[in-house]
């Protein structure tokens, strides 16, 4: 196989493991009420179990970095899929709300692990000026795993109780593995690299650039798999659509998504000023979110949901592509993106359980102007790292 047909075929399967981790990472909201009143649990535990996976994600992001120089691009990999495999089944097997949150919080190990061995897979094997369109197509990831699941837990939620939905999930995750093990190395150039002088990545770490991208992402990772979670829940609620129906509507988001973070891919790539995009995304999404729980008529859910995917998925691909450039040297872009998915990972721990506790309280208005003030402050956030990374 030669260099490019295999640099493609390590970016497939890499693509593949990350949407497998992410369907795995999103189970929870559309079974959502039938685990909230099988396990007895209240709104605010319910986030728990869709957050908590987010934990791992947060304690091992940076740490990541430093494992996949140590085990290499296969081992880490492999690593990461088994324990997406491990923690299914372990919520699968589980007969009450304690075993799921551990069960979750061992699917996100993995997925801590693969956030940052895909796209370090990539820049290992796409030179520079070619890494546009496969990091925007892999930073779809996110969008084609939620739509598999929100689509697929239903009609096994119907046929086979929600527990099918993990064991599901794990079969995937085992699948992969194997097609992981079988494609992906590193290129022999990987292995030829330099030395890192003593306290360079400490100093690295305190990159003001970096957290700024990684505060931004945060912001988004609260705000709209805040949404995402509860979004199943307000349809069925509110318009009466019933839950089959309510989980198609919610996956529309990440449906539209997924072309958009391809071409925004190759636009990032192309836009002298590109660094602009990133505030004008947050400035739209933020907008858009008013409506969030306000929406009147099952007639405008659709068109809502993706116009919120549209905007709102130029953000990762935006992150992802500038992240590297964050740093004075590309030698530190893994430790860039670990940073960034650390943060992310807070945002994304929050959201879910601080806007059940908000909509807990039987507003759903409340829970609209959480997003809009959280996505406000992306926003300007957004503006001065977008600044910085201009000037420089």
């Amino acid at each position: 196989m030669n260099g490019k047909r295999k640099a493609w075929a390590v970016m497939i399967v890499v693509f593949v493991a990350s949407i497998v981790v992410a369907a795995n990472r999103f189970k929870v909201p559309p079974v959502m009420p039938v685990l909230m009143d099988e396990l007895q649990v209240d709104m605010v535990t319910g986030g728990w179990l869709m957050s908590v996976s987010s934990v791992a994600g947060i304690i091992l992001a940076i740490p990541a970095a430093f494992l996949l120089s140590k085990l290499g691009l296969k081992t880490t990999g492999l690593v990461a899929l088994g324990c997406v495999a491990a923690g299914a089944v372990v919520g699968a097997l589980s007969t009450n709300a304690a075993t799921l949150l551990l069960g979750g919080m061992i699917e996100g190990v993995g997925a801590s692990l693969i956030a940052i061995v895909a796209p370090t897979a990539i820049s290992m094997w796409f030179a520079p000026q070619e890494r546009g369109l496969p990091m925007g197509i892999w930073a779809a990831w996110v969008p084609v795993g939620n739509v598999i699941i929100f689509n697929i837990a239903h009609p096994l939620l119907s046929s086979f109780g929600w527990r099918s939905v993990w064991w599901f999930g794990a079969s995937l995750a085992l699948g992969v593995l194997v097609l992981y093990a079988l494609i992906v190395t590193a290129p022999q150039r990987s292995g030829q690299r330099e030395q890192t002088p003593p306290g360079s990545f400490g100093r690295m770490l305190l990159n003001p650039s970096s957290w700024l991208l990684g505060l931004a992402f945060g912001a988004f990772g609260f705000s709209l798999i805040g949404y995402n979670t509860w979004a199943t829940s307000f349809l069925t609620e509110t318009l009466s659509i019933n839950a089959a129906s309510a989980s198609f509507y919610a996956s529309l988001m990440f449906l539209a998504a997924i072309p958009v973070n391809v071409a925004a891919g190759w636009m990032v790539t192309r836009i002298k000023n590109r660094h602009s995009l990133l505030p004008v995304a947050f400035l739209i999404m933020g907008i858009l979110f008013f409506w969030s729980f306000r929406l009147k008529s099952v007639d405008v859910v659709a068109p809502y949901m993706i116009a919120l995917g549209i905007v709102s998925n130029f953000i990762p691909a935006i992150i992802f592509t500038l992240a590297p450039e964050a740093m004075p040297s590309l030698e530190f872009a893994g430790l860039s993106l670990a940073i960034v998915m650390a943060s992310s990972g807070i945002g994304t721990l929050a959201g879910p359980p601080v806007l059940g506790a908000i909509l807990n309280t039987g507003s759903w208005i409340a829970g609209s102007v959480c997003l809009v003030i959280v996505t406000g402050i992306g926003t300007i956030i957004a503006w001065f790292v977008s600044r910085r990374l201009r000037a420089k």
